[in-house]
């Protein structure tokens, strides 16, 4: 996520559309070719956490064994999200849903298994909003109880450890609109300013349309199929199954999108409206630009750079995570983007004349944040600091302002006085500790261990933990190997202790 406060980045439009097509959702041919985060002072409750393998734990919270368990995924930052006795590895939701009409219904099968060492007798999944109908566990009828926007399912026979079972959950009504403390703005399904719906949800909004277990120590593949009235256009993260919308049997259109690679449920994206979806090939990555159908050309002219910013990222950091890639332009203004999985969120005030100065920072976090997600909110900084970062390093190259620069003239701004890079207040408010704070931390770590070592760093901490959840602890030890040198210090100093260290020169 990128805060408007942050900056802006100019970013010029480079690369030129080859083997462009333009599909608009009636079939006809186009018209033409951060709000600021407060901070946040009430933690949040429901959702949930999976992995597409045993889900990794942070490195300070003991293993989970045995029935009955906590049902949270233990997260200092935001508490109560997550049931840490699953593993979800995939998820499959059709969301019924149409503009101006508030109520939706859905049906979402989930393959998921127990990671506790005895049989599991009940579990949670996150909705709020929408009541649950139907739950069925490998076919066989589940009891349910539904509280503080958090489904408790007890299914008719306990799951075995180490066991594959499908969920169904049928489900409608009206997404949850409660404002998120401290922003003002609800998080999850939203209304555009067009009669359209669109999800932003971090960190917890994908539970207001959809079950799920919403953490992000848990990962899953997704499929998500959008079913609305023909001739509207559903919008969502990877590939469009078939290239368009199928026709239902009652004459509706059924957008169907598959994202294969692991993606944290705060990272999913839905969006129902009036769009033009402009596809592109770029070497082995489809790009898709998704744009409010009435986008002048100008605007839509600011995401052409899209393509040279992933090829500068993989030159630093490794290939790019993902066979899709793109962006979204949901038609209101949001004071901020969001690094949706393939396909960044922005809202029509995220273009700044020929320019949208996020676009580089939501880039970058395809690798950070997106490929290499946190395994507690706690480690945000691993997101944000990272892909500030990355954003500093766009600009130099881009012939802005030089890294160096831009990384002394932060830190002079005191971005972590106040409280720690790591402390759970910076990352709970998004504060600008966790963005040029941790980005002033990367830097300490360049100007200490040298550019090559740096880069090494980064590609390694990608290659190696791509596609699952990562922590702190983590990183100092691929920066520790890799500079062969004992880094603990160093990160402690520069993210746990308030004020940080004087940059090294």
């Amino acid at each position: 996520m990128r805060r408007r406060s942050t900056g802006a980045v100019a970013v010029a439009a480079c690369l030129a559309l080859a083997s462009c097509s333009v599909t608009r959702g009636d079939g006809a041919a186009p018209s033409g070719p951060g709000r600021p985060v407060p901070s946040i002072t009430t933690p949040t409750s429901g959702g949930g956490a999976s992995t597409t393998a045993a889900p990794s734990r942070p490195s300070d919270e003991p293993p989970t064994s045995g029935d009955p368990l906590p049902d949270d995924v233990p997260d200092s930052t935001f508490p109560g999200l997550g049931d840490p006795r699953i593993d979800v590895s995939s998820e499959a939701v059709t969301v019924r849903a149409a503009p101006d009409d508030p109520e939706i219904s859905g049906r979402a099968r989930l393959t998921l298994r127990s990671t506790v060492d005895e049989p599991l007798t009940s579990f949670t999944l996150g909705l709020r909003g929408p009541q649950a109908t139907s739950i069925t566990v490998d076919g066989t009828a589940a009891r349910s109880a539904a509280a503080d926007g958090e489904l408790t399912i007890t299914p008719g026979s306990p799951i075995p450890p180490d066991t594959d079972v499908e969920v169904e959950v049928v489900y409608a009504g009206l997404p949850d609109q409660t404002e998120f403390p401290g922003w003002g703005m609800p998080v999850g399904w939203q209304a555009d300013d067009e009669g359209g719906w669109f999800a932003m949800s971090e960190p917890d909004g994908t539970a207001t349309w959809a079950p799920v277990n919403d953490h992000p120590s848990d990962k899953a593949s997704w499929t998500v199929a959008l079913d609305v009235p023909r001739g509207v256009t559903g919008v969502s993260n990877g590939r469009l199954e078939g290239g368009g919308p199928t026709r239902t049997g009652d004459g509706r259109d059924r957008w169907t999108w598959v994202e294969d690679e692991p993606m944290a449920s705060y990272l999913v994206l839905a969006a129902v409206g009036a769009y033009d979806l402009v596809s592109s090939e770029h070497g082995d990555v489809q790009v898709v630009r998704a744009f409010p159908a009435d986008m002048s050309k100008g605007d839509r002219a600011a995401f052409d750079p899209i393509e040279d910013i992933l090829d500068y990222y993989a030159s630093q950091f490794g290939p790019y995570p993902d066979e899709d890639a793109g962006a979204i332009v949901v038609p209101t203004d949001l004071g901020l983007a969001l690094e949706s999985q393939t396909r960044p969120l922005f809202g029509t005030d995220g273009v700044t004349g020929d320019s949208a100065p996020a676009l580089a920072h939501e880039l970058a976090h395809q690798w950070f944040g997106d490929a290499v997600t946190p395994e507690t909110w706690t480690d945000v900084w691993l997101n944000e600091g990272f892909a500030t970062y990355a954003d500093w390093m766009w600009t130099e190259h881009d012939g802005g302002p030089t890294v160096d620069d831009t990384a002394r003239r932060a830190a002079r701004s005191g971005p972590a006085d106040e409280a720690a890079v790591r402390d759970p207040e910076s990352a709970g408010s998004f504060s600008a500790a966790v963005y040029e704070g941790g980005a002033v931390a990367l830097h300490a770590l360049r100007q200490t261990v040298g550019d090559e070592v740096f880069l090494r760093i980064l590609r390694t901490w990608v290659s190696t933990n791509g596609g699952a959840s990562a922590n702190t602890g983590d990183l100092v030890a691929i920066a520790s190997e890799e500079s062969g040198r004992d880094l603990t210090g160093f990160f402690d100093e520069w993210l746990d202790q308030t004020p940080q260290p004087d940059l090294p020169r």
